[in-house]
Formats: structure tokens, C-alpha cells, sequence
């Protein structure tokens, strides 16, 4: 089993690559749609390029206000006159999107953390977390085309990582004819960046390449009596597309992506609150390489696709870190083949199978066993339209891991055995107008423990810090794998106009309000477990919570209108909100029945907590919102944006006073154990300059981040108060 699916790819791979090798260079196409008694011949299926194509929803093409899944679609157009450097930049100015800034820069949804969420290149999927995240650093804002993002879970889809959803950042893709662009950037207390890029695009060939050089200075921060030390670093990105259309039935592909980070000097890590100071390296590198092919036949198409990837990270402190030496090092990697095939069956109906096989290891000091998992997985998708609209997608996958292949059979019988490693998912598009449309699905996800939860070995002896992190079956735990029930409801209303004071200019917008739910259990915690009792270091490992839940409400309005006696000229605004609601719904229940609370250490009493006190699960804003007002006028090629983050006061588990409440958990039901509300207000303005007659231009960009001096450094060391930049963007 371990490679009989692989070699199933690589046959079906070297049948596409020679069933179709006639000259016919004309663009690629979907498969055709059968012919109807009332229509003359056959038609295919073609997209005007003024709309909107997402892929992520379904994985498949599907024109955006079409798609039954919803996707967010956060365009390139968003970067301009701003001083981004990575995708984290980007996503943390989102409509209830936060960073996550322990030990690296996640990304929370509805709630949930970093972890929950599949972050994709291009359809493949990153690796090398640490600590459950994915550094968002290491991918660079400039090659990126859009990004698109389906929130609530895609485990029907896309397997384990996705129970919270899945980003996915889709890289440029090549106009006719060569182009080109060279970048540099100034960033104040953070890195000055080269980048260039190269594509040429043709109906039989695209070819594009990508490089990144970014160089930051060390610095050093001050606040209060903290003072907070930040490595000097150095990174490399080069990406490479290639895409061959040998006929118009069939292409193949090749992509490659290669990251490496190198930091020296003093630097600092936050753990919960403990910031650990060290001087030393860190040395990161990530290789991603596809191959893939695609056949067009009749009314099908097969995908196939082989993906490698591997992550090597190596701290070298200057202090010994337990069994571990001076050096900690971690090695991962990845080895994904794929098969997919879909079927328009009819006008109405669409049916996608696929399979993919994954065989995935770590290695290195944290962990000295080399844990090895290896997954199949296979998953089947319906979508329907049964008239012009309505549209649904219900999909469902079945998962065998080999860490958990057993579990669901120790069930009664192979049905339960199977319902339990199942993943349904329905979702609703109901288009009851032009511009006005309602989703709502309701889907299950389904996550396995990673290597971390399971096998992690780590000390951390830093100045500032102490700790061990130890794998929950290294400790003899029985940590199950989590579950998820979500359900969502939206209401948008889409290229309406409003007429204020002007017929002559009216607001051109669009609103959506969403509500959601999710309801998990097994929920898998971070914990402190008690000390060591040969170092008297705290020791923390993972357990599941028993039930949790998040639920909220999201609030969008994008609005544009053009300037009374300047044709070119527009105004944008986007205003984004998010309430939220966490519980663990253990304590909750607890507070309910007046046993949750703590015991004053001056009078001995118990004093119960009660739900007004409670402040649900930590690190959660119950308030966000964002605001962005841009200008561009067009003919002066002028571009300036105004954007703001309200983030509301969340709890800190290191601030904590009283301990625990109920079954060893702590929770936030004091002022003092809350991270204050704070604003991030960022601002940028571009000027665009033509150059040799027009045939190519230069932009150049002025913008300041962060413009009241934010920070917090024991809570948030990676907010680095105000920072200025500077950049030239030469386009041929």
C-alpha cells in the first residue's frame, strides 16, 4: 500500500503525457457539457475574464457568485500603497482574521487557532509548524495573485488540517508576452527587500519565475523594565512555474518553490508569557517541488499530481537546552500523490472523486524516535444545480491514518467505524437575485494529533523561561483525535448601488452578514501538567478538552463611488466586524451548577464563578473590526489607503491570578488577566510614473505602519510599534 498509489500515479501520469501530443496550442478548457434536447450542439464551459473564478470551495472552477461554498476572495489590488512584506500582513487586516504571535505568526479563524487551518501555495500544502503554526513570514506578499479562504471546515476536502478552514495563496500567472517587475523596499525595525519577477505566457507554454532577498538589522525594544532584543536575519525566496499545453485536452505542469532563513544575534521567544532571551542562529529551509498533468476528455478531466516537500529547522544556543545540547534541530517531510477525477454529468449535476496518499515523518532532537504517519484518504463530491438558483455541494472523505487506523474499528460494527472517519459537508448557495444571494452549510471536520501533541520532546532552559514540553503518549496519555460540527447562515447582497446626494455618482458596494457555530469535542489544549521533580521545571503537554464551542457574527460593507469632476478618479471604504463567543463548555456547565470557582487564599472559602465573570477560552477578542478607505486616481496614477485593526482586550493565560476553576483548567475572569483593546492604524500613499513612452512604468511607495506606537512586549513582542518605508517598483 505504501507505494502502489504512487505508482498508480506515475502510470497515469505517463498515459496523459502521451495520449494527446498534437499541436494545438488554444487555451485550456473544462470538460464539455452534455448536449440537451433543446440545444443545437455541444457547448463548453467558458468564463468571461470579468468574472470571478475560485477554485478552493470545490476544488474545482467555479464562477464566485456561483459557488455553493463560500469563499473570500482578498485580491492583489489590497497590497498597494501599503508597506506588506508577507502574507501575514495581508490576512491580519481581514474581517475576523487575528495573528497569533506565540513562538510564531499564525492565523486565528472563528476561534480557533493557527493550527486548525490548512494554509496552501497554490493547492499544496505547507509544512514545518512549530508549536502547532505555520510561520506566515515565510511567504512573501509580491508573488501572490489572491488569496482565497473558505472558514469552517474543509476536512471533506482537504483532510485533517483543514477543521477550522483553508486559506489558499494563489501565485501570478503569467499575461501573453514577456513582463517583468523589480521591487525594493526600506522597512523600518523590520526587513529591506530585493525582489524581481519574470513571466512569459503563450497559448502553449507559461513560464514565470519569482526570487525574494529580504535583510533585517538586529534592534533592540524598551518598555517599561522589559527589554526585548530581536535577531538580525536574512531570507531567500525563489519560486518557479512552468505550464505546457501540448494540446487543448491536455497540460502539464511543474512547480518549485525554495525558501531559506538564516538569523544571528540576540532574540527573544514568547511562550505563554515567558519571553526567553538567547543569543545564538536559527537556520530555516523549505524545498517544495510538484509535478502534475491534466486531461480533458469529452465531458471529464483526471488531475494528477505528485508533491514533495520538506522542512529543516536548526537553533544553535548558547544554552545548554537539557538532553538536547546546545543544538535543536527538526527535519520534516512529505511525499503526497494525488488523484482526481471529475465528471460534468449533465447540465445539472457534477460529480469529483478523488484519492491521495501521504507519507509523512519527522525527525531531530525534539524528536530522537522518528515518528512516521502515513494516510490514506479518499473523498467524493455532488454538485447540483437543479435550477438557476439554487446551487449545493455535499461532499464527504474517508481517512485511515496509520497513527489512528485502528481506532474506528474497535466501534461495534464497520458502519459506526466508518461514520466516525467520515467528513460530510452541504453546502447551499440560494441566488435569489442578481445581486443577492444566501449561504449556509453545515459539515463536520475531523483532526488527527500531530506529531507535536503526540511525540514532542523539548526543554526550553532560556533566561526568562523553564519549561519541558513533552508528548502526550510519551507521558502515557490517551489523546483522541478531535471532531468538529459546524454550521454557518450568510446573507449578500452584491453590486447594489445607492444614490445619496447624486445621481451622477452614486455608492457602488457590497454586504454580507454572517452568523456561525462549531461545536467541537475532543478539543486538544495546551497544558501544565506540574513540575519536574529532578529540575523543578514546570512540564506542559496536550489533552483533549471534552467539549468546546465557538460562535459569532461577521459584518462586511465595501463601498466605492466616483469623484464629482474627476472621471478616473474613486473613492473606496470597507468596513469589517466580528463578535465572538468561545466556551468550554465543561466549566460552562460547571459555572451553571455553581461548582466552578476558586478558593481565596486569605479566608480558605470557595467562591463560585459566574458566567457574567467568565471569559472564554484564552486568547480570544470578543470584539474586531476593520476599516480601509483608499483613493486612486487613475490618470494622475495616484493611490493612497488609510486602514485600520481594532482588536478587543483578550485573556492571557500568563497573566492568570487564581488558578484553576474546575478540573485543573484556568480561564480569564479578571480584569487584571486581560491583554488591553488596542488599534492598529497603518497608512500608505503610491505614485505611478510612465517611463520610455509609456512601455513601462515605476511606482513609488511612501507608508507608515502602526501609526500610534503600539506595544506590548510581554503579551505581544511581535507588534513593533511604529515603522516607516519606503519602496520602488519598476514594472516592464
Amino acid at each position: 500500500m505504501k507505494y502502489s498509489t504512487i505508482l498508480l500515479l506515475c502510470i497515469c501520469t505517463s498515459f496523459i503525457v502521451h495520449a494527446h501530443t498534437e499541436a494545438d496550442t488554444t487555451l485550456p478548457r473544462l470538460p464539455n457539457i452534455p448536449t440537451s434536447k433543446k440545444q443545437k450542439k455541444d457547448t463548453v464551459r467558458t468564463y468571461s475574464s470579468k468574472e470571478q473564478v475560485v477554485v478552493t470551495g470545490t476544488r474545482n472552477e467555479v464562477l464566485l457568485k456561483d459557488s455553493p461554498v463560500r469563499v473570500e476572495v482578498i485580491d492583489k489590488k489590497q497590497t498597494v500603497s501599503t508597506a506588506m512584506v508577507n502574507i501575514g500582513d495581508l490576512l491580519r487586516e481581514q474581517s475576523g482574521m487575528m495573528l497569533t504571535n506565540n513562538v510564531r505568526t499564525g492565523i486565528q479563524m472563528m476561534g480557533l487557532g493557527a493550527d486548525y487551518t490548512q494554509i496552501l501555495i497554490d493547492g499544496q500544502p505547507m509544512i514545518g509548524r512549530v508549536a502547532g503554526v505555520l510561520d506566515l513570514s515565510r511567504i512573501s506578499v509580491g508573488n501572490v495573485e489572491r488569496v482565497e479562504v473558505v472558514k469552517g471546515p474543509m476536512s471533506s476536502l482537504y483532510g485533517s488540517e483543514a477543521l477550522a478552514g483553508v486559506i489558499n495563496i494563489i501565485t501570478k500567472k503569467p499575461d501573453l508576452g514577456f513582463s517583468g517587475m523589480v521591487f525594493g523596499q526600506y522597512l523600518d525595525k523590520g526587513p529591506s527587500e530585493l525582489r524581481g519577477e519574470l513571466q512569459y505566457g503563450s497559448g502553449a507554454l507559461d513560464l514565470s519565475g519569482f526570487f525574494s532577498m529580504k535583510n533585517a538589522r538586529p534592534f533592540t525594544l524598551n518598555q517599561d523594565s522589559l527589554s526585548v532584543p530581536y535577531q538580525g536575519f536574512s531570507d531567500q525566496t525563489i519560486h518557479v512555474k512552468s505550464k505546457w499545453y501540448p494540446s487543448n485536452a491536455v497540460h502539464i505542469g511543474a512547480d518549485m518553490r525554495y525558501f531559506s532563513s538564516e538569523s544571528r544575534g540576540a532574540f527573544i521567544e514568547s511562550f505563554f508569557g515567558q519571553i526567553a532571551s538567547n543569543a545564538g542562529s536559527v537556520r530555516q529551509e523549505d524545498l517544495q517541488g510538484t509535478g502534475y498533468a491534466i486531461w480533458t476528455h469529452g465531458k471529464a478531466r483526471l488531475n494528477a499530481q505528485l508533491h514533495y516537500a520538506s522542512y529543516k529547522e536548526r537553533y544553535n544556543f548558547d544554552t545548554i537546552q537539557g538532553e538536547a545540547g546546545s543544538v535543536d534541530d527538526l527535519s520534516r517531510g512529505l511525499l503526497r500523490s494525488y488523484l482526481q477525477y471529475d465528471v460534468i454529468w449533465n447540465e445539472r449535476n457534477r460529480f469529483t472523486f478523488g484519492m491521495e496518499y501521504t507519507i509523512d515523518d519527522i525527525g531531530g532532537s525534539r524528536y530522537p524516535d522518528n515518528p512516521y504517519f502515513a494516510t490514506f484518504s479518499g473523498f467524493a463530491q455532488w454538485e447540483g444545480n437543479p435550477t438557476s438558483w439554487i446551487s449545493y455541494a455535499l461532499s464527504a472523505r474517508y481517512v485511515d491514518n496509520s497513527a489512528y487506523s485502528q481506532e474506528g474499528l474497535k466501534e461495534s460494527n464497520i458502519v459506526s467505524a466508518f461514520a466516525k472517519l467520515s467528513n460530510p459537508k452541504l453546502a447551499v448557495n440560494l441566488k435569489l437575485d442578481e445581486g443577492f444571494r444566501i449561504h449556509t452549510s453545515i459539515g463536520t471536520g475531523f483532526k488527527v494529533p500531530d506529531f507535536r501533541q503526540l511525540y514532542v520532546q523539548f526543554s526550553n532552559r532560556l533566561g526568562g523561561a523553564g519549561y519541558d514540553l513533552i508528548g502526550a503518549r510519551r507521558l502515557g496519555l490517551d489523546l483522541q483525535p478531535e471532531r468538529s460540527v459546524s454550521m454557518d447562515l450568510g446573507v449578500i447582497a452584491d453590486a447594489w448601488s445607492l444614490t445619496l446626494f447624486s445621481n451622477e455618482n452614486p455608492l457602488h458596494g457590497f454586504a454580507e452578514c454572517r452568523v456561525f457555530h462549531n461545536t467541537l469535542s475532543n478539543l486538544i489544549e495546551f497544558y501544565y501538567t506540574g513540575n519536574n521533580p529532578q529540575t523543578n521545571q514546570a512540564v506542559y503537554s496536550y489533552r483533549n478538552i471534552a467539549r468546546a464551542s465557538t460562535q459569532g457574527l461577521e459584518m462586511t460593507l465595501q463601498m466605492s463611488n466616483a469623484i464629482p469632476g474627476h472621471e478616473s478618479a474613486e473613492l473606496g471604504y470597507s468596513i469589517g466586524y466580528q463578535y465572538l463567543d468561545t466556551r468550554d463548555l465543561e466549566v460552562y456547565d460547571a459555572i451553571e451548577n455553581g461548582m466552578a470557582g476558586t478558593v481565596d487564599p486569605q479566608t480558605g472559602r470557595f467562591r463560585t464563578l459566574t458566567k457574567d465573570e467568565y471569559g472564554g477560552l484564552w486568547f480570544r477578542s470578543v470584539h474586531s473590526g476593520t476599516v480601509r478607505i483608499s483613493y486612486e486616481h487613475r490618470s494622475a496614477g495616484l493611490s493612497a489607503s488609510l486602514r485600520a485593526q481594532y482588536i478587543g482586550r483578550f485573556g492571557d493565560e500568563a497573566l492568570d491570578k487564581n488558578g484553576p476553576v474546575h478540573n485543573n483548567r484556568k480561564v480569564p475572569d479578571m480584569d487584571a488577566e486581560y491583554v488591553p483593546a488596542y488599534t492598529i492604524l497603518n497608512f500608505g500613499i503610491s505614485k505611478d510614473i510612465s517611463l520610455i513612452e509609456r512601455s513601462s512604468s515605476m511606482r513609488i511607495t511612501f507608508g507608515v505602519n502602526n501609526l500610534l506606537n503600539v506595544m506590548n512586549l510581554r503579551s505581544m513582542p511581535n507588534l513593533l510599534g511604529r515603522q516607516f518605508s519606503l519602496s520602488t517598483q519598476l514594472m516592464l
